[in-house]
């Protein structure tokens, strides 16, 4: 796997969580938390440290979560349930699988068939879905079984369809905007169902800064990005890209990696070898086997020493050193010593949750 993580690529899991049809789902929150709180692993548990390092529960639990909304899903004797920002166990375990909180509700599942929850573990929709997302924009993509087969529409709040099931998948709304598959190829509806951009392309990101990544000419076609009339706003050229975040993405062409702005002008002359992606005004780069961190002008501001890091979230980002994990600030500065081990799968949920939905 690459070292340096701009997984706006990657897609995230929560506790065991949500699948449909082989790809990871994506969760996002509503409001910024009270508290900043890290998801931390030791010797094979989770817990939840502040960010000075101190930690705010035991780390103790099999499985676990990011905060949102002031919850975290976490794993106890197999099953999954929700503690508090000051480690008070909210909603027992007893759930099959847990998803982060977004909009006030969560998906859970029992059996093989997810719902929803509200915030004091209340059932407000019967457990009934194949495969659900969060709710963004006041709707979820659930899949429900149709005579035809499986079929994705959308939720409001009170569990009712407000988007019959009539797509073969369907994404999250970001923008106003979602990606739904029609036989093989991908279009965007509105939030009342009406198809604003007719499907025609094999692959279909979220709208981000305006733009959405999208690829044409099958599963080894090229990538470009389109804007909400569905004009290919920056021409398909590229083998790969990432979705846009604070203005730029990144783009793969000859192997090679580089960034670009809304028009698709390149920001600097730099290439790498793998993408990255800006939070924070700061981007994890690799030079030389070492991770830094450069701004927008191209500019290495933290010299690269890590063998990975990620994002800035809050003003703090994961680094790796040797095989322990630790956080530094933007100056630079280890705020959080590197006494907790790297886990990839805490680092890609990190990265992919407040890269795409969940800022």
């Amino acid at each position: 796997m690459k070292r340096i993580l701009a997984l706006a690529l990657v897609a995230l899991v929560f506790c065991g969580a949500c699948q449909r049809q082989g790809k990871k789902v994506v969760a996002e929150k509503k409001n910024v938390q009270s508290k900043y709180i890290l998801l931390v692993k030791s010797n094979g548990k989770y817990g939840y440290c502040d960010r000075n390092g101190t930690l705010v529960t035991p780390i103790q639990y099999e499985n676990a979560s990011l905060f949102s909304e002031g919850l975290a899903a976490v794993r106890q004797n197999g099953k999954d349930g929700y503690i508090d920002e000051n480690g008070n166990m909210a909603i027992a375990p007893h759930f099959d699988a847990a998803s982060v909180f977004r909009e006030g509700k969560a998906a859970v599942m029992n059996g093989n068939r997810w719902s929803y929850i509200d915030r004091t573990g209340k059932q407000l929709t019967e457990s009934r879905f194949l495969f659900t997302l969060a709710f963004t924009e006041g709707l979820s993509s659930v899949v429900v079984v149709e005579k035809d087969g499986y079929k994705a529409g959308y939720i409001g709040p009170n569990g009712e369809f407000v988007i019959t099931p009539r797509f073969y998948d369907a994404s999250f709304f970001s923008e106003g905007m979602a990606a739904v598959r029609m036989g093989k190829e991908h279009g965007y509806i509105d939030k009342s169902g009406q198809m604003i951009i007719q499907p025609q392309f094999s692959e279909a990101g979220p709208f981000k800064d305006g733009l959405a990544r999208v690829k044409i000419n099958g599963k080894y076609g090229i990538v470009g990005f389109v804007d909400k009339t569905g004009k290919m706003a920056v021409p398909a050229q590229y083998e790969n890209a990432t979705n846009f975040n604070e203005g730029v993405a990144a783009v793969e062409k000859d192997t090679k990696w580089w960034l670009i702005d809304t028009k698709g002008n390149q920001v600097t002359d730099r290439k790498f070898d793998s993408p990255t992606i800006f939070t924070e005004g700061l981007a994890p780069v690799m030079e030389g086997k070492k991770v830094g961190y450069m701004d927008k002008q191209g500019k290495m501001v933290i010299e690269p020493k890590y063998d990975a890091g990620s994002i800035f979230v809050k003003g703090l980002a994961p680094v790796k050193l040797g095989e322990k994990c630790g956080y530094i600030d933007k100056t630079g500065k280890m705020v959080i010593k590197p006494d907790y081990d790297w886990d990839q799968r805490v680092i890609d949920q990190y990265t992919s949750y407040y890269t795409t939905i969940g800022r």
